[in-house]
């Protein structure tokens, strides 16, 4: 790289970090936190403190049907409290779906919100709850910052440990007109409320348990390897990913092990915290393309992405991902102060985890003819929001990571991931 290369790109990294920066001076809301088998029965007892008399429960068509809306329904009836319930959040949610939720509360009189699902239930209860209060559609508060007040009153009951939408200052939504991805950023966004009940996530796959905990993983990742360096995000990020180490294997074995269902619950809620101040990266910004072009589940998007990045932090951020090692318990014969022989053992790690996740190692679904358009609507979401990563990547250069994406691969090569030894516990 000549010098005035290195000199623009430094100054750009500079001015990434910097600008990240400022956005996170502002405080942010951290939700009310309530947790342990069972105590969706909390529910009303929160309303109260809330002052709510009437919340809108706000849910997808699976889950509408599911047990866990049933006994959350007969937990409000006991109580004599009324509500409604829009059903309607689809995955990818749309500003469409929120603004029909918006009306729905509306009509019915609700001055609550209940959000009863993943990350796109939540997501989009976390626009419904602040267009019930803002008089402007939804879309235009795409971007950072522009929600006035802190709408309703919002209880988060999450039922898989993916997203920790319930905790972030984001919400990804769909915008049907432009068929791309927009984020709304605000520090007022996180819910009021977070109950994280292990028992409203045993009925999930080993699949979907996988694919949902793995975008919590890149959610710490990505705020761990980011330039900012909070310590309360770098704690909340490295916890997360010891508590996946840890805990992910055993919910896919045993999807009824209530312990590890909590933990992972646990671990979706700190990375979710972690990002909304460490911000993520070029993985998720790749990963909302994969979700764009071809509707690819967004946990499964970036667990497909996440190995390609790591070998490149390998040389950019070693120290960083020696300490992700370190927390997760992955020093066994190098010495503490070797941070490229620990990184490695991180990034081993990783790449283990997710062949015992039968996570696919190419992305089966890219086109060739796409990457260019993939490569440059990901640098500009990198750019547009921010994000402090630790490296400047060309167009040039991110075209080149997503070739290697592509099914295009020797067997010496598929030999090499297969072969990647065991993680120590």
């Amino acid at each position: 790289m000549s010098d005035t290369k290195r000199k623009k790109h430094g100054l750009k990294k500079y001015w990434l970090r910097t600008r990240a920066k400022i956005l996170t001076r502002k405080a942010q809301k951290t939700p009310t936190l309530l947790t342990g088998a069972g105590s969706i029965k909390l529910v009303p007892s929160e309303l109260k403190v809330h002052k709510a008399q009437k919340p809108l429960i706000v849910t997808s068509p699976t889950l509408s049907r599911t047990e866990t809306i049933a006994k959350l329904k007969d937990i409000l009836l006991q109580a004599d409290i009324p509500f409604e319930i829009f059903d309607r959040i689809l995955p990818d949610v749309s500003f469409e779906q929120c603004e029909n939720g918006v009306a729905a509360m509306r009509s019915a009189g609700c001055d609550a919100v209940l959000a009863v699902g993943g990350g796109s239930v939540m997501d989009g209860a976390k626009l419904i709850r602040m267009g019930r209060t803002h008089g402007r559609p939804l879309a235009s508060f795409a971007g950072i910052g522009k929600f006035r007040n802190e709408g309703a009153p919002l209880i988060c009951l999450p039922t898989n440990a993916g997203t920790g939408s319930e905790a972030t200052v984001i919400s990804v939504v769909r915008n049907e007109k432009t068929r791309k991805f927009d984020m709304v950023i605000d520090t007022r966004l996180p819910a009021d409320t977070a109950i994280l009940d292990p028992a409203l996530t045993v009925g999930l796959s080993p699949g979907v348990t996988a694919i949902t905990a793995m975008d919590a993983f890149v959610h710490a990742i990505e705020a761990y390897t980011n330039t900012l360096h909070h310590s309360d995000s770098d704690v909340q990020a490295s916890e997360a990913i010891r508590l996946i180490f840890a805990n992910l294997p055993k919910a896919c074995v045993d999807g009824s092990d209530l312990a590890s269902r909590e933990a992972l619950l646990r671990a979706s809620h700190l990375a979710g915290r972690a990002l909304s101040r460490g911000f993520v990266g070029y993985i998720h910004a790749v990963a909302h393309r994969f979700g764009e072009f071809y509707r690819v589940p967004h946990g499964l998007a970036n667990a497909i992405v996440l190995p390609y990045f790591l070998d490149l932090y390998l040389d950019i951020c070693p120290d960083r991902l020696a300490e992700l090692a370190a927390t997760s318990g992955l020093f066994v014969e190098l010495p503490e102060d070797d941070d490229p022989g620990n990184a490695r053992k991180f990034v081993e790690a990783v790449r283990h985890l997710l062949y015992d996740l039968e996570i696919p190692e190419k992305a089966k679904f890219l086109r060739e003819a796409d990457i260019p358009k993939i490569a440059g609507a990901a640098l500009a979401e990198v750019y547009q929001m921010s994000y402090p990563v630790p490296i400047i990547l060309s167009k040039e250069e991110l075209e080149a990571i997503l070739r290697e994406m592509l099914v295009q691969t020797t067997q010496a090569q598929t030999a090499q991931v297969q072969d990647v030894p065991a993680h120590a516990s």
